[in-house]
């Protein structure tokens, strides 16, 4: 058994403890334990690993600006031991047979446990995807990937049958009637083009056609306050990019701050970081969406849309957290318990039974983001120079992952298995309360 020894945050606090390990599972919790091997990290924080919901990896056909080994390599340092990549690779996820070519292709890559999301466009897409993908991506407005509906009958269709299957459905919410014809040539523009009231009426239609169905939706990167109310006024979760709550329009970012939905306003980004702090967004996600340097760094009205995230996610509020503008529990609540829980995982949390999937910090340890630091093919970061605090060490399943912002442990990810949110996770070896 591998003992691993910290401050651990455990069932809403901080306490030193004893975590005793093995076949990659957490199978005691104890103040002291003796094992075949321990580790030692003294006043050290012990978290539970970052569950992110939200990457896009590129892999399969733009590989130029990322892969799942540079992707996943990125999530390992920066403290992510699960992600989810979205669909819009070319060729997009629109049928069984691409995700499992996806899956054959990936799965010798990760260097964290993962999951694919199928694209839905209809009503069949959902009922073929149900039981095979994590979930599925609903794109309401165009973005990367060309893959949205605008048809509301055919979206109460996907509602209806993910209401059916439980399929849980991520969405890209944004009226595309509301954006503002013409090119945008600026962040405040493109902020004017696609404005706040395109994304809470998008959300309010989706909780209308939901109503009576009860579906499991999941509103993906909420960027301002008029969406985040709409969320509050509905059944669903929802995510917050750290973009969106660290950066604002009028930010010298050019075109590589450019996203869909946009970066806000500085009073709508200051409102958006107050619901994420007091939790009327349940969930972080990065929305890790690199393009080249070339790409980005070309005309605004041309340069595509995205931004990387997934190893500085993190660091980030983990440097808010220190600085004490945000709770360490509400972060770990938000960044890995409530993303496992939506799909159901058996990680998220240092609890008995779950993944070993664990996280090394020393909150004194505050360093500058740097793109030169970081490890996505694309090479930069919107957040260059932004203080964070990057985890010593990152465990999958048990196995060192990455230590001193280095990978150590290649190809340790695995594809996950979904169970029924609320089911009981199954004993291992002997267990018991801390003693």
């Amino acid at each position: 058994m591998l003992v691993i020894e910290g401050r651990a945050f455990y069932r809403g606090g901080l306490e030193p403890l004893a975590l005793g390990i093995e076949r990659g599972r957490i199978v005691r919790i104890a103040k002291t334990l003796a094992g075949e091997e321990t580790r030692d990290y003294g006043e050290r924080l012990l978290l539970p690993g970052a569950v992110d919901l939200h990457v896009h990896f590129r892999e399969p056909g733009m590989t130029a600006k990322e892969d799942f080994r540079s992707g996943t390599t990125a999530a390992a340092v920066g403290g992510v031991t699960t992600v989810v990549d979205m669909p819009n690779t070319d060729p997009p996820v629109t049928s069984p047979g691409a995700y499992r070519e996806k899956l054959q292709r990936v799965r010798a890559k990760a260097n964290v446990n993962f999951g694919l999301y199928g694209a839905i466009r209809t009503a069949a897409d959902v009922h073929a995807f149900a039981g095979l993908a994590l979930g599925g991506k609903l794109y309401m407005a165009p973005t990367t990937g060309g893959l949205d509906v605008a048809d509301s009958r055919a979206i109460e269709d996907v509602l209806a049958s993910a209401a059916e299957t439980g399929m849980l459905l991520v969405v890209h919410a944004e009226s595309p009637g509301l954006f503002v014809n013409g090119p945008a040539r600026s962040l405040p523009q493109h902020n004017e083009a696609r404005p706040p009231i395109a994304e809470a009426n998008a959300i309010r239609q989706l909780t209308e056609t939901a109503a009576k169905m009860h579906p499991r939706v999941h509103i993906a990167h909420v960027s301002s306050p008029a969406g985040m109310e709409a969320v509050a006024n509905s059944s669903f979760t929802a995510e917050v990019a750290p973009h969106h709550l660290l950066l604002d329009a009028t930010m010298p970012l050019k075109a590589r701050g450019k996203v869909n939905p946009p970066l806000r306003a500085p009073g709508d980004r200051a409102a958006l970081w107050r619901g994420f702090v007091d939790g009327r967004i349940a969930t972080l996600g990065s929305d890790h969406a690199p393009h080249t340097v070339e790409e980005k760094d070309g005309s605004f009205e041309s340069a595509p849309a995205g931004v990387p995230g997934v190893e500085t996610m993190g660091p980030l509020l983990l440097r808010a957290v220190q600085r004490g503008g945000l709770g360490l529990d509400r972060f770990v609540d938000a960044a890995a318990t409530r993303p496992a829980s939506l799909l159901g995982l058996e990680a998220g949390a240092i609890e008995l039974g779950h993944f070993a999937d664990l996280v090394v910090v020393d909150p004194r340890e505050v360093v500058a983001v740097r793109a030169k630091d970081l490890h996505s093919k694309c090479g930069w970061t919107p957040f260059e120079g932004f203080e964070a605090v990057f985890p010593q060490a990152t465990y999958v399943r048990g196995e060192l992952a990455a230590e001193g912002r280095t990978l150590v442990g290649e190809r340790l990810g695995k594809p996950i298995a979904s169970r029924s949110p609320g089911s009981p996770v199954p004993a291992l070896g002997e267990a018991g309360e801390p003693s």
